[in-house]
């Protein structure tokens, strides 16, 4: 596509933009006005009170994953109603759904619950959908651009993240989330997932 052609909407590609747009505008605008009701981490505490810096960095992290899950909607959305993407939309949504599975890849818990977070998490599907069949749509720069960020990610997984979490078992990942104060039916739930049998 030319920058300035228009691509008129395929059943598959409505169907991926109905998705995002059920999926990330729905997120987006919910985390946006969740502040009065929305239940605080545990770990956010310390000595038994709220302490000010772990509640506006969990408030910056919070409204910065709304931010992007809005921007992704919303561009999802204006194609849906437009009934056309232009290619720099199409090319926001693969950058957009990279960045995110970056991140996914760097953060990646020990064992198989590695495998059940990527399974669980719809950008693992949709990025799969969108290099798959909309590759062609997109600049090769950009293309490869979103490849290089999937690989800075697993890059920054096996010599940074796994490096720093030594041992790199869930045993230790179990410790740890306890040790912050999660819920106890979150861990148990996760230690499930695991496999993960607490002696």
């Amino acid at each position: 596509m030319s920058s300035t052609e228009i691509f008129e909407l395929t059943f598959a590609l409505k169907v991926v933009l109905w998705v995002e747009a059920i999926v990330y505008l729905g997120i987006g605008i919910f985390e946006i006005f969740d502040d009065f009701f929305r239940k605080l981490p545990s770990w956010i505490n310390l000595n038994g009170k709220l302490n000010a810096y772990l509640f506006m960095e969990d408030k910056m992290q919070h409204k910065f994953h709304a931010a992007i899950c809005f921007f992704l909607g919303f561009i999802a959305l204006n194609g849906i109603i437009e009934g056309a993407v232009t290619r720099f939309e199409i090319e926001l949504l693969f950058i957009g759904l990279a960045l995110i599975m970056m991140l996914l890849w760097m953060i990646l818990p020990p064992g198989r619950l590695a495998l059940l977070m990527l399974l669980t998490k719809p950008e693992t599907y949709l990025s799969i959908i969108m290099f798959y069949l909309f590759s062609d749509l997109i600049r090769i720069e950009i293309f490869f651009l979103c490849l290089g960020f999937n690989i800075w990610g697993l890059i920054v997984y096996f010599l940074n993240t796994r490096k720093n979490i030594i041992p790199f078992t869930y045993k230790r990942f179990h410790d740890d989330i306890f040790e912050a104060g999660i819920p106890e039916s979150r861990i148990k739930a996760m230690d499930k997932m695991a496999g993960h049998e607490n002696t």
